[in-house]
């Protein structure tokens, strides 16, 4: 079983109801232009998608997002998400900007490890996160697992970490559309985010797409060296 990873994106913005009426044109235009096969429309949104759901796109009367489970490349969300974009703003309707409430685009890793779940764990509390000596003896138990929260902001937004070991029982809930996982893996999750509350064109969107994913993608790659000492 190799690395898995999955890459979200959604962009909430002032509710638009003339998504409602153009529902079925959309989807079957979104549907040629990106290549997949599958469409569904519901109550308020329509879903486009793979035959095996491996990529996903939707468009909603008050958000749109892009999924993609098992990105094979750094660069592979960011192009096939602005290719998504770039069509949405040729559809009259959609608008040539939009009233942006939230921006968040989320990068899940679970990297997988060779050793038992006792030696991973121990390579994060040496090499990443870890309780100091007084914390250590005012507790004065075996410690048993570790995962940590950790929130930062740098020049492109906000981003919450999360990150930890795990055994192959817990990373069902973070994986939903993996059918398998290795037995021990190292779990990495930088989730990027804006609440700008404003106009934003094509433009500025992409750019915090890109922006978002590619550094996401970095930052996963750099603490998991950090913590695995490779």
């Amino acid at each position: 079983m190799d690395d898995l990873n999955q890459i979200v994106l959604e962009i909430r913005y002032k509710p638009n109801p003339k998504v409602l009426d153009y529902r079925g044109a959309w989807a079957e235009a979104i549907s040629s232009h990106m290549k997949f096969s599958e469409w569904r429309i519901v109550e308020n949104r329509i879903d486009i998608y793979d035959a095996k759901n491996i990529e996903r796109a939707f468009v909603g009367f008050k958000n749109v997002g892009y999924t993609i489970q098992d990105s094979p490349t750094k660069n592979y969300f960011p192009e096939k998400a602005s290719k998504f974009f770039k069509f949405l703003f040729t559809l009259k309707e959609f608008g040539k900007t939009i009233f942006i409430e939230r921006f968040g685009l989320r990068t899940k890793f679970c990297k997988k490890y060779e050793g038992n779940f006792e030696e991973l764990m121990k390579k994060y509390t040496t090499n990443f996160l870890s309780l100091n000596e007084n914390a250590k003896k005012m507790i004065n138990a075996k410690l048993l697992d570790i995962g940590c929260p950790l929130n930062f902001a740098d020049k492109y937004g906000n981003f919450n970490t999360m990150s930890g070991p795990m055994v192959d029982k817990q990373m069902g809930q973070f994986f939903e559309q993996a059918e398998q996982f290795p037995s021990v893996g190292l779990y990495l999750d930088i989730d990027y985010w804006l609440t700008p509350k404003s106009e934003m064109n094509e433009q500025e969107i992409l750019q915090n797409i890109n922006q978002f994913a590619l550094s996401g993608w970095d930052r996963v790659e750099t603490i998991s060296k950090l913590i695995l000492e490779i």
